[in-house]
C-alpha cells in the first residue's frame, strides 16, 4: 500500500496532508488504513477527554483511580505510540524525549 505524508497537530487532533494549513507537531507517513486507525484513536481520545473534564479539577491520586481518566490517559498514549510508529526520525526522538511511552516504545 501507498503511504501519503500527514502533518499532525496533537493539542487539535488534526491530520492533514497540507503542512501550510496546520500548526503542526509531528510528521507522519501512513497508509489508509493506519491513517483510519489514527483517526479513531483521536476520536476515543475526545470522546473519553469530554468525560473526564467534569474531574479534572481532583487531585492526581483521585485524577488516576477514575476510569474515564485512565481511558483518556490510555487513548493519548495510544495516539503517540502510533504516531511513534508511523513518524519519521525527528518524530520519533521527539516522542521518545517526551518519556510518555511506558514499557519502550
Amino acid at each position: 500500500m501507498d503511504k501519503k505524508t500527514y502533518y499532525v497537530n496533537v493539542g487539535t487532533g488534526e491530520v492533514l496532508e497540507d503542512r501550510t494549513a496546520l500548526n503542526y507537531e509531528f510528521e507522519i507517513s501512513a497508509t489508509d488504513e493506519e491513517f483510519d486507525q489514527l483517526m479513531e484513536l483521536f476520536e476515543e481520545t475526545d470522546n473519553t477527554s469530554q468525560a473526564s473534564y467534569a474531574t479534572s479539577w481532583l487531585p492526581w491520586s483521585v485524577y488516576y483511580s477514575n476510569e474515564t481518566n485512565q481511558a483518556y490517559d490510555y487513548y493519548l498514549t495510544e495516539v503517540y505510540r502510533t504516531l511513534h510508529r508511523l513518524g519519521n526520525e525527528q518524530t520519533k526522538r521527539h516522542i521518545e524525549s517526551m518519556n510518555i511511552l511506558q514499557n519502550g516504545v
